[in-house]
């Protein structure tokens, strides 16, 4: 109960428009020296550069694995002259065959998502019910399925596959991109991926002068002079296609502890933007509210049920003790529009080998698969080169031949004849060819069945079938199970972050009524109106079926069926296939009523066309026309209820077919 209604409504009213400043500083800046910031932010970043390539060499291992995974050895010994003319460039890449038959099985058991209500209310179980329809069609819009592709295909061979969560302006809307993880450097002491865990992470972003002072214009000047220390000699008011040189600069993500009290310290979340020792701005993590908007609420004292005050009630509570009135229980409380209890970083970074020992993956399936690779490239080098030989021919000096002789003699030239002194079988002879053995293709086909087993896609694309249903059976169940965790680890994962991520943009900035465009089951378009005071307290976000329970689903839905123990519909829903209730309505009626399935569903008619063009069939042999008589299987007279006494010209209506309703008369 408020203590003094009428002194509160009157200095805090929401409603009232009153003069002065509110409140002066921003609440996003940061009480932080920028001297210090940037000196320590550098060093930070250097010395985690430094850390991941002397201790881990990230750089090179991320070279290798997207060289061999590209195929592109070949091209870089040949740049180096590390291959002569005349050997084979053989490459058979069973690592790109490897990579693009997982991902397409991991992505196609994107999972479901719901979204919990935050209490038992009706309206906040609409609400999540709305709400879980938006989030799981956002996360499987064809946008989202690349960003989340993209970020898989990364993860084996950066080591981690990173996506970050914006808002932009020019949609005014929030979305998912992809950042290249040779963009990124991360805290070196973090051990897991977890962006909460990490005092930074530093996104290198690629620009021009131009873009730089045209977003941060107070900072032109000192911009310019750090350039032209460190190189770039650019002036003010320099023209266009100077200013268009390309650079980078840092767009850092920060936890900041500063000190509140005596042994107490504030935790900051903070974002920054800096080039050189320059900081072009700085702030608190924008992507949360910290100030939240004061509103009444009127509270039931009976049901302990609250909701925002009107206007009535307000004023009932402002007069009501001056009048003697009973007064409403009205209290004032500042609401947050969050959805996360604290701010976070927008990244997500993939990962699958962890140790808990840094923010990467310790290694990868390419990374362990490129030896396999190596040897699989030097057996069939082996072989084609020993394919390509011919032989070697060799002369006596008997020949009356010189050395320069040879060199001009072409021995592949089918026009050139070759002319020696004396016995031909003394002066030349013939050096065969080895041949390729059994054992060098058993071993190129060992090699690659290693490599599918190793980074479990064996069976994926036909590697190891065998002549027993069981054994491929079980082949593919374990290839299946191992894809399954991965999948769960890395997309699940990600697609319930981005979720998370969805309801705190929705939350924070929907401030005005935005629509949705929802596809149904049934292929039908529905249009959902969403704001952010929809996203309620406690909602959580959780998968309602993963890929792999799916699959579980399907399979045990076929063998139920195959023993004719279980109905249409609940068969279509365990298959996952859109619109059960129509497939369930068309297998009935085809069954039933063939005639009624044909004219409602082939034909496209409504029921009173399908009841009009019923009347008017005529018999076999028999004119068409008003008088014409009707098919004896659409009117039978032992079975017809409705049919005309004997001598009575009236002709009763035709029953259409079942699922079909009779047109009015």
């Amino acid at each position: 109960m408020l203590q003094n209604p009428t002194q509160l409504i009157k200095d805090d009213n929401p409603i009232e428009a009153k003069e002065g400043i509110i409140q002066e500083a921003d609440p996003l800046s940061i009480d932080i020296e920028d001297s210090e910031l940037a000196r320590v932010l550098e060093k930070r970043i250097t010395d985690s550069k430094k850390y991941f390539n002397s201790v881990y060499q990230l750089d090179i291992r991320r070279e290798k694995n997207e060289t061999y995974l590209l195929g592109r050895q070949i091209g870089k010994n040949e740049k180096a002259n590390k291959l002569r003319g005349y050997e084979a460039r053989y490459q058979d890449n069973a690592l790109y065959e490897i990579e693009a038959s997982i991902k397409p099985v991991a992505l196609s058991r994107m999972p479901n998502l719901i979204v919990t209500p935050g209490n038992p209310s009706p309206e906040a179980k609409e609400s999540a019910k709305n709400i879980s329809l938006i989030v799981d069609s956002d996360i499987k819009t064809r946008q989202t399925r690349k960003v989340l592709g993209m970020g898989f295909k990364h993860l084996p061979i950066y080591f981690t596959g990173i996506i970050k969560c914006i808002w932009n302006p020019e949609l005014d809307d929030y979305e998912f991109i992809n950042i290249h993880p040779n963009n990124i450097v991360v805290d070196e002491q973090c051990p897991i991926n977890d962006v909460d865990y990490m005092s930074f992470v530093a996104e290198a972003v690629k620009t021009t002068p131009q873009q730089i002072i045209m977003r941060f214009p107070k900072k032109e000047t000192e911009f310019i002079e750090e350039m032209n220390k460190q190189g770039v000699k650019i002036k003010q008011g320099e023209d266009w296609k100077l200013m268009a040189t390309s650079l980078k600069y840092w767009e850092v993500w920060f936890t900041w502890y500063k000190k509140a009290e005596e042994n107490q310290y504030e935790r900051i979340e903070g974002l920054l933007w800096k080039y050189g020792d320059i900081i072009l701005k700085k702030m608190k993590n924008p992507n949360y509210d910290y100030e939240g908007e004061k509103k009444f609420f009127t509270y039931d004292e009976v049901t302990g049920e609250k909701h925002e005050s009107k206007e009535n009630e307000l004023a009932a509570a402002a007069i009501g003790p001056m009048m003697g009135l009973p007064t409403p229980n009205i209290q004032q409380e500042t609401i947050y529009r969050n959805y996360f209890d604290m701010p976070h970083k927008p990244y997500y970074f993939m990962g699958y080998d962890q140790l808990g020992k840094i923010a990467y993956d310790e290694t990868s399936r390419i990374e362990q698969n490129i030896y396999n690779q190596e040897n699989i490239d030097t057996i069939g080098k082996r072989i084609i080169e020993k394919l390509k030989d011919r032989g070697k021919h060799i002369f006596s000096k008997e020949a009356g031949l010189t050395g320069k002789d040879l060199e001009r003699m072409d021995m592949n030239n089918p026009d050139q004849d070759i002319l020696a002194e004396g016995d031909v079988n003394k002066v030349h002879a013939w050096m065969q060819p080895p041949q390729p053995s059994q054992p060098e293709f058993a071993e190129i086909k060992m090699a690659r069945e290693r490599m599918f087993t190793l980074a479990g896609a064996t069976n994926l694309s036909g590697i190891l079938q065998s002549n027993v249903a069981t054994s491929n059976q079980i082949a593919r169940e374990a290839n299946f199970s191992r894809i399954d965790d991965i999948t769960e680890e890395t997309i699940n994962a990600a697609a319930e972050w981005m979720a998370r991520w969805t309801l705190q943009m929705i939350k924070l900035r929907y401030s005005q009524e935005k629509m949705r465009k929802i596809l149904g089951s049934k292929g039908t378009t529905t249009f959902l109106k969403i704001k952010s005071d929809m996203i309620d307290d406690g909602m959580e976000v959780h998968i309602k079926a993963s890929g792999s329970d799916k699959q579980k689903r399907s399979n045990l839905a076929i063998d139920l069926a195959k023993l004719k123990s279980i109905d249409p519909l609940s068969l279509f829903e365990d298959l996952d296939l859109n619109d059960p209730e129509g497939r369930t309505e068309k297998l009935l009626m085809l069954s039933t009523d063939p005639q009624g399935y044909l004219m409602k569903f082939v034909m496209n008619l409504t029921p009173e066309e399908a009841a009009a063009k019923l009347n008017a069939q005529p018999m076999p042999g028999q004119p068409a026309g008003p008088e014409a008589p009707r098919p004896p299987f659409i009117n039978p007279p032992q079975t017809n209820p409705q049919q005309p006494i004997p001598g009575n010209t009236a002709q009763a209506p035709v029953a259409p077919p079942t699922g079909v309703a009779a047109s009015p008369q």
